[in-house]
């Protein structure tokens, strides 16, 4: 029989969850619930809303997070990557000019060595006829001095242009190409080829002397492939180098017919070569341009009636001394 006295057991009242029923909802929805919910009478709702809400927020933050650190790795990859093309590339465009060098070295050899062996010859013939005196020998002397002399110049500037160079001096132009011309010019005689400077002041400029010469190397010997690969009669080579109110200038024009219009624009970006296969890697040009834009300048090419003309511009207040 039920007691009349005693008392109810009090009865527990589950509120329905909502976050099961919101969960669903995108990003707008979501906030036009917690706006609705803040105006009702259960504000609790609106504790749970906000809840899903930081939730909600807190995931796509942490995807964001992670996508950006997965961009910057990418990011500091691809860096890195780029740096090591450009070391790569350096070390093939400096393995390209020694043996470049190379050949020039040993044509500017091949002449003076002759040259010793016929004066040797020479001295033993006329040992045996009785004409050698104190004449002879002073003159035998001095020629086989100065074919020796010839040699040793030569061997200084390769030296001199393989030896690494952090700093930054002043140069002059001028003596700087007549240096190159000394490990060319045997060759190029050989080969027809006649290169002419125009200019008779000097200029100096600011920056690695090594460097601009293997800008200018690469330049005069890719005149000197065309001139063979098209079997150019008339071998010229000129350059010029002058100022104007803003930049150091300097010009190389050859007579080799120019550059085929559909790579010319594209001529100074690695492995694009007009030589045939097997015979250039196009990294010459492509590392002149990264001297030149370390020179604070930029280097240019056009066709012009002659042939291809390279222009190198260098802001005076980064180039000049």
């Amino acid at each position: 029989m039920r007691n009349p006295f005693a008392k109810p057991e009090p009865s527990i009242k589950r509120r329905k969850n909502p976050e099961g029923e919101y969960a669903h909802l995108d990003t707008a929805e979501l906030l036009d619930a917690v706006k609705k919910s803040a105006h009702s009478d259960h504000r609790a709702d609106l504790d749970i809303l906000l809840n899903v809400f930081l939730d909600r927020y807190q995931a796509r933050q942490q995807e964001l997070d992670d996508i950006n650190h997965h961009l910057e790795t990418r990011i500091q990859d691809e860096v890195n990557l780029r740096e090591a093309n450009h070391k790569l590339y350096e070390q093939q465009a400096k393995m390209a000019a020694m043996g470049e060098m190379m050949d020039a070295v040993a044509h500017q050899w091949k002449q003076p060595l002759n040259a010793l062996s016929l004066i040797s010859d020479m001295l033993q013939g006329d040992f045996s006829s009785g004409s050698v005196d104190q004449a002879y020998i002073d003159e035998f002397t001095q020629d086989t001095h100065q074919q020796i002399d010839h040699m040793v110049t030569t061997l200084n500037e390769f030296r001199t242009f393989f030896r690494p160079k952090s700093t930054e001096e002043s140069f002059g132009i001028k003596r700087c190409i007549q240096s190159v011309l000394i490990l060319v010019n045997d060759e190029f005689m050989q080969k027809g080829i006649s290169i002419h400077i125009q200019s008779e002041k000097e200029i100096l400029i600011r920056g690695i002397e090594n460097e601009f010469k293997h800008l200018v190397l690469n330049i005069i010997n890719n005149s000197k492939d065309a001139f063979e690969e098209r079997k150019i009669k008339q071998r010229d080579i000129y350059i010029n180098f002058y100022t104007d109110d803003t930049h150091i200038n300097l010009e190389i024009e050859d007579t080799a017919g120019g550059i085929p219009k559909e790579v010319i624009h594209n001529i100074f970006k690695p492995e694009v070569t007009t030589k045939p296969e097997g015979k250039g890697t196009g990294i010459g040009l492509y590392m002149s341009m990264q001297i030149a834009q370390k020179l604070g300048g930029s280097l240019y090419v056009v066709n012009s009636d002659k042939g291809a003309r390279f222009l190198l511009e260098i802001l005076i207040n980064k180039g000049s001394f």
